[in-house]
């Protein structure tokens, strides 16, 4: 790192050009949305201007909400209308984004063994090939720059498709482990900010109920690192959706 630019290295050249490819597909939606300009790419490394911002805090969760609904519009709306969740999708600059479902099974199924969570319940969440689809890119709390009324998204490594709503309950799961219980106001703050940005119909409570819980099942090994702090168990802001509302 260095003045105006941020250098992310790599170990493996493929996910350094994967990461590349992210960032190329995600600015190319042209969403209105703030990411740091790919100045620069080696083998294992790319350099980024450096964008002024800080990791959001409570009072800033609604505007990430509300950037990430407009990308999740935009990818639907130019890309992704006519795409099902339970197919990869190649894009009109040629990158593969794989399934929702295929990614996670594997590990979602031996982190709810572990929860005593049975499986099935993690099917019925996973294998949802009708509904409208968007993308996931690691939505952690820490991968957005707040910066007065502006946020921007950062960090492109990862990228799956995923339903709308699924990137959402993931930033309010990343939010909640690392400040601690969102109040309810938040909750509905962030909910209404997304929706705006994508349509009224879209990811309803129930939604973002469920999808937290895929996310805490995933983020389950961080709990203590990465800024992680407080179990999810301890402040999700509702009952457990897998103990009293999934059939």
């Amino acid at each position: 790192m260095s003045g105006d630019l941020f250098v992310k290295r790599y170990d493996d050249p493929e996910r350094c050009a994967t990461a590349a490819a992210h960032h190329g597909w995600l600015a190319s939606l042209d969403s209105g949305v703030r990411l740091p300009a790919l100045i620069a790419r080696g083998a294992q490394h790319l350099v980024f201007e450096r964008l002024p911002g800080r990791a959001p805090r409570v009072k800033d969760l609604p505007q990430a909400a509300a950037a990430l609904g407009r990308l999740h519009a935009a990818a639907h709306r130019q890309e992704l209308r006519a795409t099902r969740l339970d197919r990869p999708h190649t894009t009109s600059t040629g990158l593969v984004i794989p399934d929702f479902a295929s990614p996670r099974r594997a590990p979602l199924h031996h982190a709810a063994a572990e929860a005593s969570i049975h499986g099935s319940v993690i099917d019925a969440l996973l294998d949802r090939a009708g509904e409208s689809v968007t993308f996931y890119k690691d939505p952690n709390v820490r991968n957005y720059l707040a910066n007065g009324n502006e946020v921007a998204v950062v960090d492109f490594d990862d990228l799956t498709l995923a339903p709308f709503g699924y990137d959402l309950a993931g930033l309010l799961v990343t939010a909640s482990m690392t400040y601690g219980r969102l109040a309810d106001r938040s909750i509905t703050r962030c909910l209404r900010a997304y929706r705006v940005a994508v349509a009224p119909q879209i990811c309803s409570l129930a939604d973002l109920k469920r999808y937290a819980e895929l996310h805490h099942l995933l983020t389950l090994r961080y709990l203590g690192r990465n800024g992680y702090r407080h179990p999810w168990p301890a402040v999700r802001p509702w009952p457990d959706p897998f103990l009293t509302e999934l059939p």
